[in-house]
């Protein structure tokens, strides 16, 4: 059975925040010194909170900046954890490095399109993509693109009834290509083909599609085609690779996308899903400390340093803040230690001295 899925965080700010203190969009922009567009895409769920909007928002409401942090983390793994754990990070993806994918897909003139959700009868099927291109008068082709991350027979049947459905609302009759990005080949081969037919022969319903398997490629297919698509890499690789190994590799993948992506901290939250969706034994983290070695900004090392804070109250928050922040490191090294990660790779993202870790 499926988790029921939390409340999205933008519904949480607008509805009791924003709502309940007379505060319009264009208000909150101007007060956390973001543009409209940010906090609109935040409140709609295009867009995630990230640690410094969270900062914002607890000085704006007085909360604590983890509170922000805990809503969007629980938000984000319901979509690993659940049937679709795939859909919300592959939508990020096309905002962030859309024409990457086109290139992927082998379309032509990438750059000429821009990417959007599919809406149906007022109804968005996010994360469902749709890249159109930006220039209506060129006779270029409209792509459609399902993103499968897990097991789904009928998914060639349900691709093309969305299809024919935003064509026939747009009256749309121009040429198309449609996609499927897999991430693993078993979730291909337990595709049924499209195909309905009658019994007469009188007619006949049959579909082809451009269907890519990402774990067929490799980091280097995937480098060549466009930098951008490091972003794809974890799965790439076989599940029951060395932790080590994994660290290794995303460490490296990590200084790759940021360069790529321009140092744009989206993508490692992407990023990071994506890891949890191939690796579904890890925990968020053990992936954030992949990521990202300041552990004070993943959501367990906020939740530890709240613990800190707390226990600081009597002794000052400078220093309950670091006590949170060592008790982080040392559960995280422990667990580190435990899985068999050598000591060099865990004082590298801890940060704790090998001195520290032998007492572990």
């Amino acid at each position: 059975m499926n988790k029921s899925a939390p409340i999205r965080p933008g519904l949480i700010l607008k509805k009791l925040y924003l709502d309940n203190n007379n505060i319009s969009i264009k208000q909150a922009a101007e007060k956390l010194n973001l543009s409209y567009n940010a906090v609109s895409n935040i409140i709609s769920g295009k867009t995630s909170i990230t640690s410094d909007i969270a900062l914002k928002l607890s000085k704006l409401f007085d909360t604590r900046p983890e509170y922000w942090i805990k809503i969007q983390t629980a938000y984000d793994l319901w979509y690993v954890e659940g049937n679709r754990g795939t859909d919300e990070p592959f939508y990020k993806l096309m905002k962030l490095g859309g024409e990457a994918i086109l290139k992927l897909l082998g379309a032509n003139s990438p750059s000429e399109y821009e990417s959007k959700a599919i809406v149906l009868k007022e109804k968005s099927l996010y994360p469902d993509i749709m890249a159109v291109p930006k220039n209506p008068d060129k006779n270029n082709e409209r792509i459609f693109i399902e993103f499968q991350g897990y097991s789904d027979p009928m998914i060639q049947y349900s691709t093309a009834a969305k299809v024919v459905m935003s064509c026939s609302q747009d009256e749309y009759t121009g040429p198309v290509l449609i996609s499927i990005i897999y991430t693993d080949g078993k979730f291909l081969k337990a595709v049924k083909p499209l195909s309905i037919q009658s019994q007469s022969g009188l007619s006949c319903l049959n579909g082809k599609f451009h269907e890519v398997i990402l774990s067929e490629y490799n980091e280097e297919k995937l480098l060549k085609i466009d930098p951008r698509l490091i972003i794809l890499a974890p799965f790439t690789l076989p599940g029951n690779i060395k932790k080590q190994k994994l660290v290794e590799r995303c460490n490296k993948w990590k200084g790759i996308a940021q360069k790529a992506y321009n140092n744009d901290r989206n993508v490692l939250d992407v990023f990071s899903l994506f890891i949890l969706s191939k690796f579904k034994q890890l925990s968020i983290m053990e992936v954030r400390a992949m990521l990202n070695f300041d552990l004070s900004d993943t959501k367990a090392g906020e939740e530890l340093i709240a613990i800190g804070e707390e226990r600081g109250m009597k002794i000052g928050k400078k220093e309950g803040k670091k006590e949170g922040r060592n008790d982080e490191k040392k559960a995280t090294a422990k667990k580190m230690i435990k899985e068999g990660l050598n000591k060099a790779m865990i004082k590298k993202i801890t940060g704790l001295p090998i001195k520290t870790l032998n007492l572990l």
